[in-house]
C-alpha cells in the first residue's frame, strides 16, 4: 500500500468538448475549466499533496484558433485574482515550459509577478507547464547542456534532469489525464517514467474533489516498486 501521492500532475482534457456538451462556445469550456483549478487545488491541498503541476498551454495549442489562443492568455492574466488565495493556503507559484517571445508580455508579467509574491510559500508547489511540450523541453535542456560545454562522457541522467525546466521540482509520483483520451501527448515524457498513470473519461470542467479523491484511493492501491 502506498501513501498518497505527493506529486500529481494533471493533463487538463476536454474543456472544448464539455463546452460543445452544453451547447456553448469554445472559450466557456476554457473558462469553466479554468474556474474548476481552485476547488481541485484546494482538495490537493486537504488531502496533503505537496506539489501539483497542471499542464495549462501545451506547444500544439498554439497552433489552435488565435482568438481561443488569446482568450486562454487573457484567463492567465487573471492569476493574481487567486493571490489572496496562494498566501492563504501558504501556496507557492511556478512554471515550467518556454516562456519565450510565443508568450505575451502582458501574460508573461502577470504570471513571473505570482511567482515572486509566492516563492518562500512553502506549504504546497503549484505549477503550471505553459507552452510546454516534453520533446521540446529535453531538446532545451539538450542545448544548455551544449552551450554549458559539458563533456558527455561525464554527462549523467542526473546531471542531465538539472538542465530541466522541472529541475526544482521531485518527479510526479501519479499523472491524472481528464477527457477519456489514454495517452500522454508528451507532458513529463523524463519525469514520468515511474509515475502511476490515472486516466478518466470525466472532462476537466466537471472534475471534481471527490473525482480526485477517488484517484488518490487507487494510487494507494498501486504496487510501486521501480522496476527493482
Amino acid at each position: 500500500m502506498n501513501t498518497i501521492p505527493k506529486h500529481i500532475a494533471i493533463i487538463m482534457d476536454g474543456n472544448r468538448r464539455w463546452a460543445k456538451e452544453q451547447g456553448k462556445p469554445t472559450m466557456f469550456g476554457h473558462s469553466a475549466g479554468a474556474k474548476n483549478l481552485k476547488r481541485i487545488i484546494q482538495k490537493a491541498i486537504d488531502l496533503g499533496i505537496t506539489h501539483a503541476t497542471f499542464w495549462a498551454l501545451s506547444t500544439e495549442n498554439l497552433k489552435r484558433d488565435k482568438k481561443e489562443v488569446a482568450h486562454i492568455f487573457s484567463l492567465f492574466e487573471k492569476i493574481t485574482d487567486y493571490l489572496g488565495d496562494f498566501i492563504t493556503h501558504n501556496a507557492k507559484f511556478t512554471i515550467v515550459g518556454d516562456m519565450s517571445n510565443k508568450i505575451p508580455e502582458n501574460v508573461q508579467k502577470k504570471l513571473y509577478d505570482m511567482v515572486e509574491k509566492t516563492k518562500n510559500a512553502d506549504k504546497i508547489v503549484i505549477t503550471f507547464a505553459v507552452n510546454y511540450g516534453g520533446r521540446d523541453e529535453i531538446v532545451r535542456a539538450t542545448k544548455k547542456i551544449l552551450n554549458a560545454g559539458i563533456d558527455p562522457e561525464t554527462l549523467s541522467e542526473e546531471t542531465f534532469a538539472t538542465y530541466l525546466d522541472t529541475k526544482e521540482l521531485p518527479n510526479p509520483d501519479m499523472i491524472i489525464r481528464t477527457g477519456g483520451n489514454k495517452r500522454l501527448s508528451g507532458y513529463l515524457p523524463w519525469q514520468s517514467t515511474y509515475a502511476e498513470l490515472y486516466f478518466t473519461d470525466i472532462k476537466w470542467p466537471a472534475y471534481s474533489p471527490e473525482d480526485l479523491q477517488d484517484a488518490v484511493d487507487w494510487y494507494t492501491n498501486q504496487q510501486r516498486n521501480f522496476g527493482k
